[in-house]
């Protein structure tokens, strides 16, 4: 016992002693933001300025990165109460909206053979940057999910591959039964007001709930949609073999 009493003694000091460092370095961090100037802008060295990106291949994968930021309902419990991997996840609405976006803008951009030839340090000059982010924007795709989805399939390098065809069925499917924009004001403003939170009024009776529209399928399975269709997408392109290639082809020079 008393052994038992030591070493449990022993851990509550370290994680006494952890939880104080920790809160430390987190007040140390709030310190260090508020010593920056209120009017700080975050700015690229030199005359370099941020602009947008035309690489499928980055669209896609952040696209992925979204898509693999699921809210965890329920864990496996491992032994001593450990917490184990996920169990039930689920994809909230603003999630998915821009994850599914990005990542179907990153296959509409790879019809176009000098996006897909891009490579970590390739240029694209000014007017064509403007011409790509007008037709991906709001004058162009917008945030309307169902007008990119046809927009892909139009694509004749999609429409002739039954896989493809299939995951931008089921992605319409996703958005029709769990994600469509289901109230007045995503009329206007094309889907982007569908990433702010959501109340179902009753506006007869003036009543409210904050309940409904909370149903959607696991977050792992719509990972995985995603996951196969980079991999297909990949394939049918060529992207990361000829990116390689390229990169490999400047190096040798």
């Amino acid at each position: 016992m008393v052994n038992g009493d030591l070493k449990e003694n022993v851990l509550r000091i370290i994680n006494e002693r952890n939880r104080r460092d920790e809160e430390q370095e987190f007040n140390d961090w709030c310190d260090y933001l508020l010593s920056l100037p209120a009017g700080l802008e975050f700015m690229p060295k030199g005359n370099f300025k941020a602009d947008i990106e035309l690489q499928p291949l980055r669209w896609m994968s952040l696209g992925i990165d979204l898509i693999q930021s699921s809210k965890v309902t329920a864990r496996v419990e491992l032994a001593g109460g450990v917490q184990g991997p996920p169990m039930s996840s689920y994809l909230p609405y603003p999630v998915f909206q821009i994850g599914a976006e990005i990542f179907l803008k990153g296959m509409w951009l790879c019809q176009f053979p000098e996006c897909r030839a891009l490579t970590h340090s390739s240029y694209i000059d000014s007017d064509k940057r403007q011409k790509y982010l007008k037709k991906l924007g709001s004058n162009g795709l917008s945030h309307d999910l169902l007008k990119v989805i046809d927009e892909v399939r139009r694509i004749p390098e999609y429409w002739r591959r039954p896989s493809i065809m299939r995951f931008l069925k089921l992605v319409e499917r996703i958005v029709r039964r769990y994600y469509f924009p289901p109230y007045d004001a995503d009329k206007r403003t094309r889907w982007a007001d569908t990433r702010y939170p959501k109340r179902v009024y009753e506006d007869v009776v003036h009543v409210s709930s904050a309940e409904g529209l909370t149903s959607y399928p696991q977050a792992r399975w719509i990972e995985t949609l995603f996951r196969q269709m980079e991999e297909d997408v990949d394939h049918l392109w060529q992207l990361r073999a000829e990116v390689s290639a390229r990169t490999k082809s400047r190096r040798a020079k």
